[in-house]
């Protein structure tokens, strides 16, 4: 009776410790990491991105010494899982006030062998070293490593097939779990934490097939092939989300991000004149129509509050993220009246400041340079950076502040360049299809170095025929002799880079 006694205790604190992180903090609070990778590479990124609920990850400051010696620290609302980054990445749980070190071995790419090396200190060391042990089960298993099978199931499965595969990798990744729980006793806070990650390949698996399916199979599917109506129902499976359940911030974040394929399903049948959905479960529309039709389903059809809140918070987040205030000012009523939790509303009205202030005030980066190019053709303008920039290699990237794809490569580009700063290379950015006022608060937030146009919307539609361009991000890579060697979507900043240096060694 007593060890019952004690157990039901200890399970009660473990509860009140997650719900009492997650829903009381009305002000963040420090966070500190430090720790040693030993065999370390000063030459290879090392970051700990926080996973934010509804505002996706943020770069903690971090400061590495040669020796592999680290210190980080960052403020925190809620407990939240932060992504530790060096060569591979695994994930790590951290509380408010947390003080912890971490130590592990740089000499592996492979992320079991890496969270094999793994040893914890300070605060919460058990837990981690628990999760550690969970994601070193889950990443080895061939359900993760197989993916030549997951391709071709996702190819060559039809929708009630492929669900009843997607099933079984469920259970499978159910028996992880259960082998987890039987051979390490974990404490109540990694169970909690496992067992809602777990689930994480399931949802994404519903998510993603459509898409992938269709891209697969792009020759032999007709036009109207699409999954059965009720296909994302099982996203609901998962509710209700408990407070217990929020120090799972990246499977919260990563959950919340696929459900509009169920809000975007249930708005289909509206049929309305002046939106329409992609194949790949977009909706597109007018920014005004967009935003009313996201915000108003998020809504309607959004039956958990938790979800609701997060899903709102990361609709206006995006919106922020390009430069972006018009939905936010206009949706006051919605966002006091349904982001109540101050770990989500503080942020993003924090954010909504920020974003305000910079499109008003944008403050460029010393080295950016400002081409002014109104009057001219597009002709005109690649001739003038072919010009500006003779006998340099030259990468162009053509993109727009509504554009995420664009702005989720920007960081790369910058460290490019400045890994690249005393070479004989030019990086030059192009604008299209944008608003004057919200490209320089975009350059301003992002602090690129390079040579920055801003197009008009004529000579956008110029540019786009002389270079074909269908979609963005797009970039072209010119040799010194002004030698167009390589364009497309696909020649993004880490992929260019290796053959950016080849032409610059030539």
């Amino acid at each position: 009776m007593k060890s019952n006694t004690l157990a039901l205790f200890a399970l009660l604190t473990a509860m009140i410790f997650c719900m009492g992180d997650a829903m009381a903090n009305t002000t963040p609070q420090k966070v500190t990491v430090r720790g040693k990778i030993s065999h370390y590479d000063p030459t290879i990124p090392f970051t700990l991105l926080v996973n934010r609920l509804g505002m996706g990850n943020e770069s903690a400051n971090v400061i590495i010494d040669n020796e592999g010696n680290f210190h980080a620290s960052f403020d925190s609302y809620i407990s939240s899982d932060v992504w530790v980054t060096y060569k591979t990445n695994f994930l790590v749980l951290l509380n408010p006030k947390d003080s912890m070190s971490i130590y592990f071995d740089g000499n592996t790419s492979d992320r079991p062998a890496l969270l094999s090396t793994i040893k914890f200190g300070g605060d919460n060391a058990k837990t981690n070293q628990l999760i550690a042990k969970f994601q070193e089960m889950y990443y080895s298993n061939e359900i993760y490593t197989d993916w030549n099978k997951k391709d071709k199931t996702v190819k060559e499965l039809e929708p009630e097939q492929y669900s009843k595969y997607n099933d079984t990798i469920r259970q499978k990744e159910k028996s992880i779990y259960n082998r987890f729980v039987k051979e390490c006793s974990p404490n109540e806070i990694s169970r909690q934490w496992a067992s809602f990650f777990v689930e994480d390949d399931y949802y994404s698996n519903i998510a993603l097939y459509p898409t992938n399916h269709v891209t697969a199979n792009t020759k032999s599917l007709p036009d109207t092939w699409d999954v059965p109506q009720d296909y994302f129902s099982k996203f609901t499976e998962r509710l209700p989300i408990h407070s217990s359940n929020l120090m799972n911030t990246y499977s919260l974040n990563l959950y919340a991000n696929v459900f509009p394929n169920y809000v975007i399903d249930k708005l289909k049948t509206s049929h309305q004149e002046n939106w329409g959905v992609t194949f790949d479960r977009k909706l597109f529309a007018p920014q005004e129509v967009y935003d009313s039709l996201m915000i108003n389903s998020i809504l309607k059809y959004v039956p958990d509050p938790l979800i609701k809140e997060i899903m709102l918070t990361g609709h206006f987040n995006r919106q922020f993220e390009r430069q972006n205030i018009a939905a936010y000012e206009k949706y006051k009523t919605v966002v006091a009246n349904h982001i109540k939790q101050p770990f989500l509303s503080i942020p993003l009205h924090n954010k909504y400041i920020e974003t305000k202030k910079r499109i008003k005030n944008p403050e460029l980066y010393t080295r950016t340079l400002l081409k002014e190019v109104s009057s001219s053709t597009a002709k005109e303008i690649f001739d003038e950076i072919i010009q500006s920039n003779k006998g340099k290699v030259i990468y162009l990237d053509f993109w727009a502040t509504w554009c995420s794809p664009c702005l989720g490569e920007m960081p790369n580009s910058k460290q490019i360049e400045k890994e690249l700063a005393n070479r004989n290379v030019a990086f030059v950015y192009i604008c299209v299809d944008s608003e004057k006022d919200k490209y320089m608060a975009t350059l301003s937030k992002l602090q690129l170095g390079g040579q920055h146009y801003f197009l008009s919307k004529k000579q956008s539609d110029e540019i786009r025929k002389l270079f074909q361009i269908h979609g963005i991000p797009f970039y072209i890579l010119i040799d010194k002799n002004a030698v167009i060697t390589e364009s497309g979507s696909h020649l993004r900043p880490l992929v260019a880079k290796p053959k950016i240096v080849e032409l610059l060694n030539k």
